[in-house]
């Protein structure tokens, strides 16, 4: 995997979106915003830790409030004392619940909802990992106490290892073996060891792809592209380099078929097109907005045509043409999420 400069901890406190620790958890690093229901709905939220406003994209009406917690297919799990509970995020409406033991805490959900993963740390120097469906938990052990979780999805469960030298690695764990592979997941071509800050994520809409924005300290970014069902990694350099405030403003967003993953980065005047099942940058051009806030990430949504890429800063709403490869519309508005409808409107909610 690429080698990053190792980012200082200070960026973590200063930038509200990046992840506090090393790992992309999806409680530390999840995104601002999310479609659900096949693009028919959207959820929103201020930070990772806040509660979610879900919002028809058909009519712009809020659908559910919901309260904070971890989003996996169209599922919310939310964690209250030691009890989980499954909200439906297209309806708001409680799908079931489930205990934890005492002590432990949510660290994320399968790419689907249905499983929860809480952690807790065993005596002996172990890490337990909880594996909690609506039917009952199930534990799975793993020795020292360096672990975080990163993904699950099928027997699959990703979890970080972090490593006395400063990195981690991507080490895969099968549910029902309980079997932790002895080496890490890697692109062939780069080290197995992680250094960099992960600053956002996004999982394809089938839950089989999960891709992480790594920004070094110089500036430098990449996409880490992780087939879930394979559990192969990949690594995509992006563009750009020398200022670590302007590569946080990488947005990403999916085509509707899931086959070509967009990022955009207005303040480095950049925009990149990457064809997800060879993990190859497909389109690359420059774009000119005079203006693009800092440090604040980018919001993306992508119309339903897939012709155009709408982008917020949280002051600004531009909206780049892919077909002509230039900015088509661009205005000063306050805007917390972005959304296209299934008609083309495109919606902005505060």
């Amino acid at each position: 995997m690429k080698r990053l400069a190792l980012v200082l901890v200070l960026a973590a406190v200063l930038l509200p979106s990046a992840a506090v620790g090393a790992a992309c958890s999806p409680l530390n690093c999840a995104p601002s915003q999310f479609s659900l229901a096949g693009g028919q709905l959207l959820g929103f939220r201020s930070s990772a830790t806040a509660p979610v406003t879900i919002v028809d994209l058909a009519t712009g009406k809020t659908r559910a409030a919901l309260p904070s917690g971890v989003v996996g297919g169209t599922l919310l799990v939310h964690l209250q004392g030691t009890t989980l509970t499954w909200y439906d995020a297209t309806s708001g409406e409680t799908a079931g619940t489930a205990e934890l033991p005492t002590g432990a805490r949510l660290v994320g959900v399968s790419q689907d909802g249905k499983q929860a993963v809480g952690l807790l740390l065993a005596d002996g120097g172990s890490t337990t990992f909880l594996i909690a469906t609506r039917e009952g938990v199930r534990a799975l052990n793993v020795p020292g106490r360096q672990w975080d979780f990163d993904a699950l999805r099928g027997d699959n469960l990703f979890l970080i290892k972090y490593l006395s030298s400063g990195g981690y690695q991507v080490r895969l764990l099968h549910v029902a073996s309980g079997k932790l592979e002895a080496k890490p997941l890697k692109d062939p071509h780069e080290s197995g060891t992680i250094w960099g800050q992960p600053y956002s994520r996004l999982a394809s809409t089938d839950g089989r792809y999960l891709f992480t924005l790594y920004i070094g300290s110089n500036g430098g970014s990449m996409i880490h592209a992780l087939d879930l069902d394979t559990a192969k990694a990949r690594c995509i350099d992006l563009p750009g380099t020398g200022d670590y405030l302007a590569s946080t403003a990488w947005g990403l967003a999916l085509g509707r078929n899931g086959h070509t993953l967009w990022a955009a980065n207005p303040s480095q005047g950049r925009v990149v097109g990457i064809d997800v099942r060879t993990r190859k940058v497909t389109r690359a051009f420059r774009i000119n907005i005079d203006y693009w806030a800092r440090g604040r990430g980018t919001r993306a949504a992508l119309s339903p045509d897939g012709k155009r890429i709408a982008l917020a800063d949280g002051e600004n709403v531009a909206v780049v043409g892919l077909a002509v490869g230039k900015v088509v519309t661009r205005r000063p508005l306050v805007a917390a999420a972005l959304g296209y409808s299934p008609a083309g409107r495109l919606w902005t909610f505060r």
